[in-house]
């Protein structure tokens, strides 16, 4: 029990309790339904048409570059974060950033005006 003068540990987000609902869940079940359903998973999440093993592989790669992150910013690093990290290394996933032109920022408006 915490004592009344410390501060409260920071609370994640919703989204990111579910993901560590989801990976505690995941560590206890067998091999073949986990695979089963990290298949099913990262298909409705990010469209992609893995086998089970690939799908096995990507989630364990994706606890591994946790600890990684984890050991390497001192905090805890979300599920999420690792996930699209491993997703975007392996070419599954890719992202793209959209930045303005140096003459739209200079325009009477501004960047942040644009539809």
């Amino acid at each position: 029990m915490p004592s009344p003068g410390a501060p409260a540990p920071p609370r994640l987000p919703i989204e990111d309790s579910y993901f560590e609902l989801l990976a505690d869940t995941l560590e206890g079940l067998d091999l073949p339904a986990r695979g089963q359903f990290l298949q099913r998973y990262l298909r409705a999440i990010a469209h992609l048409e893995l086998r089970e093993d690939q799908s096995v592989q990507i989630w364990d790669d994706m606890l591994s570059r946790r600890r990684e992150l984890t050991n390497l910013v001192g905090r805890p690093v979300s599920v999420k974060t690792a996930l699209t990290d491993v997703l975007c290394s392996s070419g599954f996933l890719r992202l793209f950033f959209v930045f303005p032109s140096s003459s739209s920022m200079k325009s009477s408006r501004g960047w942040n005006s644009m539809p």
